[in-house]
């Protein structure tokens, strides 16, 4: 497993969500001096931080893995480092949950050949939750035997009601499949599984991490998930992903809305108590900063649109600028160099 405290890094590069812009995420690579024109990595003593978000709204993230997965192996020979954090998407999409998928991503992780064979094709967790809904531990008290006759009657009936249930399910099911099998939308769901090339992958990372004094996560971390070790969150929500269990947004840690992949109380409710809540979570790992991405800057300010934007005193720096060709390809990347940062536009 990664580390989650780095120091003495003499240069650090956090770039925001993708949401699958290949050609964008490249030209910043170049633009911060990380990549050369082949696309291999060329900085020295340099971390690059990928905050999440790869995918999700369209695009190419199919290739957006395969780069970042290259530039992993490439940039320890320079003495640098690649982290990718997981992201609200990458978590919803490993858990089956596929509403803001595109056609195009699915056809991009099949051509870019990130797709295993669906032999014994993916457990669905939906359908999983559909088969434990409902469900309940017997009954083994004493009944008396009137009650005992009344109640085989009314099993034998629900027997008859389950299997005509069960045949329409599976008469549904066949449809669902055959729909998503249409769409490619089955490989990019066993690319993106616990054990698929993608998910297996991504199931290796980390949702933050701390270079020197900055904390680096998705979403943000208040007081319920921040004031821990920060491997115990991560190895919470790599255990949860990697179980494969039907998603559950209120037990969930990275499904949760306050979770670090979701948690957005820091930038749409900025007041005084979430500031010294902040200050409780930097504290506690005797941080000066939180960089977060997952809520497009614009939301926050609507006149900042595509801009890095400082909240709370410079304590908590959020670089969703809206890379992403729906969010309109505003190009961005934040530098941290000493005791200096420095906001990047293209």
């Amino acid at each position: 497993m990664p580390k989650t405290f780095y120091t003495e890094v003499p240069r650090i590069v956090a770039i925001g969500d993708l949401h699958g812009n290949y050609q964008g995420f490249r030209k910043i690579l170049m633009n911060t001096g990380l990549i050369n024109s082949h696309g291999h990595w060329m900085a020295r003593n340099t971390h690059l931080i990928q905050l999440g978000d790869i995918l999700g709204r369209g695009g190419e993230p199919g290739k957006i893995f395969k780069l970042l997965r290259r530039l992993e192996e490439e940039a320890p020979a320079y003495q640098s480092h690649v982290h990718v954090l997981l992201g609200n998407h990458e978590a919803m999409t490993m858990s089956g949950l596929l509403m803001y998928n595109t056609m195009a991503e699915f056809h991009d992780l099949s051509q870019e050949d990130l797709v295993e064979s669906l032999v014994a094709s993916v457990v669905d967790p939906l359908e999983v939750r559909g088969n434990l809904e409902g469900t309940s531990s017997p009954d083994w008290s004493p009944m008396p035997m009137e009650e005992k006759l009344e109640a085989a009657e009314v099993a034998k009936s629900n027997r008859k009601k389950a299997l005509v249930l069960e045949t329409a399910n599976k008469l549904e099911a066949g449809k669902y499949g055959r729909r998503l099998e249409a769409m490619g939308c089955q490989e990019f769901r066993a690319s993106l599984s616990p054990w698929g090339k993608v998910g297996k992958w991504l199931c290796s990372h980390d949702s933050a991490v701390i270079i020197n004094d900055t904390l680096f996560v998705h979403g943000g971390l208040n007081r319920e998930h921040g004031c821990q070790p920060l491997e115990h969150l991560n190895n919470n929500v790599r255990d949860t992903l990697g179980k494969h269990l039907p998603p559950d947004a209120k037990l969930d840690i990275m499904l949760r809305r306050d979770g670090p992949q979701w948690n957005r109380e820091f930038t749409l409710k900025p007041n005084e108590a979430k500031g010294r809540e902040l200050n409780e979570v930097l504290d506690y790992h005797d941080c000066k900063r939180m960089v977060v991405g997952h809520t497009p800057t614009s939301c926050i300010t609507p006149s900042k649109v595509g801009s890095i934007l400082p909240l709370y005193n410079e304590k908590l720096i959020c670089i969703d600028t809206g890379i992403g060709k729906t969010y309109g390809e505003h190009l961005s990347a934040l530098s941290l160099e000493r005791h200096d940062l420095t906001a990047h536009y293209m």
